[in-house]
């Protein structure tokens, strides 16, 4: 059966074709449909952007922010996430968080769904 490899077990396995001590460079092949060629070929020239993780632990951090008093309200924390990585990346790549294009047109700075991000993480500290 075909399984498809991680990007961590590609990058591992091409930086592992050479050896420094003994050869001057390494090789490695990589056999892989058309379709995927474009993918492989970004990850081994690291061309891919790291994706923010930030929304798994925002109730955690939002948490934080208001123990720290640095958020004291809704507008504050919109404000707030504002200022993260995860709004950055929602701005370049809507799609990959949920983004709907037409909300783009719509709200550019995507206030509303840092709204709903903010909602979201208040009512699973409430709990």
């Amino acid at each position: 059966t075909w399984v498809e490899l991680s990007p961590l077990d590609i990058m591992q396995m091409m930086g592992r074709a050479g050896r420094p001590q003994f050869d001057e460079f390494g090789e490695g092949i990589l056999i892989t449909s058309h379709s995927e060629l474009h993918y492989y070929l970004s990850l081994l020239n690291e061309q891919l952007p790291i994706e923010s993780q930030y929304v798994k632990k925002l109730a955690d951090n939002l948490n934080a922010e208001i123990v720290l008093g640095t958020v004291q309200n809704v507008e504050e924390a919109v404000q707030w996430l504002g200022y993260t990585y995860l709004y950055v990346r929602m701005l370049r790549s809507p799609h990959l968080y949920s983004v709907d294009p037409t909300t783009i047109e719509s709200d550019a700075t995507l206030e509303q769904r840092r709204v709903d991000l903010i909602h979201s993480a208040a009512s699973v500290l409430e709990r």
